[in-house]
Formats: C-alpha cells, sequence, structure tokens
C-alpha cells in the first residue's frame, strides 16, 4: 500500500506537468521573442502547440519567429496552419504577407493584406505594406488610396508620410512630395528617407544650397550608399564649394570603393580647377583603369597633360588621338591638337586639325589659333578671315591682332 502511494506522489507532479495549459508556454515565448531569443521562443511555442495543437497565435508567433531566423519556408508552413485553424486572425495573414514579400510574391502578398484589412479595417500597417506593393507593382491610384486611409488612422507616423512623398514624386506631382516629405521628416526627425529624397528634389531643381543642407542630415542619419555622396558632391561643385565637395568624391573613391568612373574623373575635373595636375592625372589613370578607352576621361587627362607644359606634350597628343580614333568628329581634341602642332610651330598640320575642330564645332579660339598659323605660313588673307570670324565670336586679342597684322 505504501508502494502504490509513493508512486502516486511521485506522478503527481509530472501528471500537472504535462497538463500545463498551452498559454502559459506561449506567453514565456513572447518573453523571450520581445528579447531577440527568437531559437529560445521557437522552443517554447513548440510545447504551446504539443499541449494545444489547436492553438493558432503559437502557430502564428512561431512563424514570425522562423521568418527573423531566416527560416521562410518554416514561417510559411506555420502561417499556414494558423490560418487553416482560424481564417479570422488577422496577424497570421499580414505576418504571411510580409513573408510573400520577402520572397517576391507580390499578388499573394496584396492578397493576405486585403484579408488582414477586412479581419481589421484599423490595422494601418496593412494599408500602408499593400500601398507600397501597389507601387511596386504600378498600381498607383490604389496605393495613393491606401497612403490616405492609413493617414486617416494615424497621421503621426512619419513612415506613411514618406511613403506617400515617393509616390508622389513618381507622379510628377512635386509639390505634394516636398509637402509630405517635410511632415514625415518633422513627424519622425530618425528617418533619413525624406531628407535624402528632398535633397535630390532641390539639387534638380538647382536649389544647391537647400540640396546640401537637406543630404548633410540624410547622411547624419546614416543614408547608405552611393548617390547621396554623389548627388551632393554635384550640388558643392555647383556652389563652387570644391573642396568640400573633393572631400564628398574621396568617400566614394577611398572608403566606399566606388566603380563609377564618372565619379572619379568628377574629382580629377576638381584638381584641375585647383591646377592640381599630377593628382588630377591620378584620377584620371584610375578612371582609365577601369575602362580604358572613355572618351571624356581621355579628353580631360590629355588637357591636364597639356596644362603642364611642353614636357607632357606627346602624352597629351596620345590621348588626343585615342580620343579622335573613337569620335573623329571631337572639336575639342582637334582644336588641342592643333594648340599643341601649333607650338611646335608645325603649321600647316595645325592648321589641318583646327580645321576639323571648326567643322565640328565653331570657336573664338580655334579661329584665332588658326590665324596665327596662317600668319606663320604668311597667308595674309586666311589670317585675316579667321581674326575677323574670331573677332564677331567675342576672342579679346582679335581686334588688336587684325590692327597689328593690317587687316582691312
Amino acid at each position: 500500500m505504501k508502494k502504490h502511494l509513493l508512486f502516486l506522489l511521485f506522478l503527481f507532479p509530472l501528471t500537472l506537468f504535462a497538463q500545463k495549459p498551452a498559454y502559459l508556454f506561449h506567453e514565456k515565448g513572447m518573453e523571450l521573442f520581445k528579447a531577440g531569443n527568437y531559437a529560445g521562443a521557437i522552443a517554447q511555442f513548440d510545447l504551446a502547440i504539443k499541449a494545444d495543437a489547436t492553438y493558432f497565435e503559437a502557430w502564428t508567433d512561431r512563424g514570425r519567429a522562423n521568418y527573423n531566423l531566416g527560416k521562410k519556408d518554416l514561417a510559411l508552413s506555420d502561417f499556414n496552419q494558423s490560418a487553416k485553424l482560424n481564417p479570422r486572425f488577422a496577424p497570421t495573414f499580414f505576418w504571411r504577407a510580409v513573408v510573400f514579400t520577402d520572397m517576391g510574391q507580390d499578388q499573394n502578398a496584396i492578397a493576405d493584406y486585403s484579408v488582414a484589412q477586412k479581419l481589421n479595417q484599423d490595422f494601418v500597417d496593412t494599408y500602408l505594406n499593400r500601398g507600397k506593393l501597389y507601387i511596386k507593382t504600378a498600381q498607383y491610384d490604389l496605393a495613393l488610396a491606401d497612403f490616405n486611409k492609413a493617414i486617416s488612422l494615424d497621421g503621426k507616423n512619419g513612415e506613411i508620410y514618406y511613403q506617400r512623398g515617393l509616390l508622389q514624386n513618381k507622379s510628377n506631382k512635386t509639390t505634394e512630395a516636398i509637402n509630405d516629405f517635410n511632415k514625415a521628416a518633422a513627424l519622425t526627425p530618425t528617418l533619413a528617407g525624406p531628407h535624402f529624397e528632398l535633397g535630390k528634389i532641390y539639387a534638380t531643381q538647382n536649389k544647391h544650397d537647400q540640396a546640401v543642407a537637406e543630404l548633410g542630415k540624410a547622411i547624419a542619419l546614416k543614408q547608405t550608399g552611393e548617390e547621396v555622396y554623389k548627388i551632393r558632391a554635384a550640388s558643392l561643385t555647383a556652389l563652387s564649394r570644391d573642396a568640400e565637395a573633393i572631400k564628398d568624391y574621396s568617400t566614394l573613391i577611398d572608403i566606399m570603393k566606388t566603380k563609377d568612373i564618372d565619379v572619379i574623373r568628377l574629382r580629377g575635373d576638381l584638381f584641375v580647377k585647383q591646377k592640381n595636375w599630377a593628382a588630377a592625372v591620378k584620377d584620371y589613370n584610375k578612371a582609365l583603369a577601369l575602362k580604358k578607352d572613355d572618351v571624356p576621361t581621355l579628353l580631360a587627362r590629355g588637357k591636364a597633360n597639356y596644362m603642364q607644359g611642353k614636357s607632357k606634350y606627346a602624352m597629351a597628343k596620345t590621348d588626343f588621338n585615342k580620343v579622335l580614333a573613337a569620335d573623329g568628329n571631337n572639336a575639342e581634341a582637334s582644336l588641342y591638337i592643333g594648340k599643341i602642332l601649333f607650338e611646335e610651330n608645325k603649321f600647316q598640320e595645325a592648321v589641318d586639325a583646327l580645321s576639323v575642330a571648326i567643322k565640328n564645332n565653331p570657336s573664338a579660339e580655334a579661329y584665332y589659333i588658326r590665324s596665327k598659323c596662317y600668319y606663320k605660313l604668311e597667308n595674309k588673307k586666311a589670317c585675316c578671315e579667321d581674326l575677323s570670324k574670331a573677332q564677331q565670336m567675342g576672342h579679346p586679342e582679335a581686334a588688336r591682332d587684325k590692327m597689328t597684322v593690317g587687316c582691312k
């Protein structure tokens, strides 16, 4: 008899454990979930489901934990089971839509967000997320309706105004977009996106001071990617704030390791403005290492070499000839070759090169340099004709030279 009693006393606590309500495991799982311990949460949700296989909340929350661990297929399976158990539980459809979105199944995601909305018409994030999918699938009117509805439910959510601003901007409603981005930034000061978008808009409107200010805020808020620095550098250049522009380009080149040859060339161009020829040529070399036949960079390097004087003329001429090999109508390359040939006292060859430049893009400088070649070749008539053309086009020395030569 005593043995039976001891056995029952031993069995009693195990029986209590086996009969522990499923919701207690679920509550413990949610504590772990909120703490970011998703594996531990899943273990508790497993126990909840084992205790009650119809506990749909546990299936949904286990799906969320699996999703946060990157196990999308397991998450989807959990959400499917929860939906079967309770087809009226809105969070299941919301979170399944999140997974579908991440898997690129946009139409399935839209369908689930729609179900979640029918079950809970005040579920703000369903309108926000479905609106983003409507933008992605070019259903702009539906997206606008969703964002407007979301704002009517929660007018203090900056993310909603930001998303609506993106839509307005895409629809070429710039004023409305600016208003939405400003509202988003005011409501949610930690959002970088609105400042980035405002910066881009102001840059295209040539409001470069405002662009620089907004892009600076975006960068301070950890806006990632090359574009923010590219746009700010361009606006800084437009404002003649060259040292700051060089700093942004250097971030792109030296820290972010950009492969955009335009960025590298543009920093080189700023070094040219500072007459730092060596630094400019170094950048042009770096760009040409990425794309050896890039015409704008070859042209820029040729001009930088030319500006360093006769010791660099051979290198400059090589670059200009490469430009002409790729683009035989490039007037600028022909002009510079003509200038080099003139300074090398090769006057007839200079005339030929300058004539190509004039044919493709007449300029006061090309006419003026060719007039000097004709003077050296003792062709006074051609010299005077070119000086007249140069004067008409505004060359500052042409009128004086006409008097010196004795042109009529």
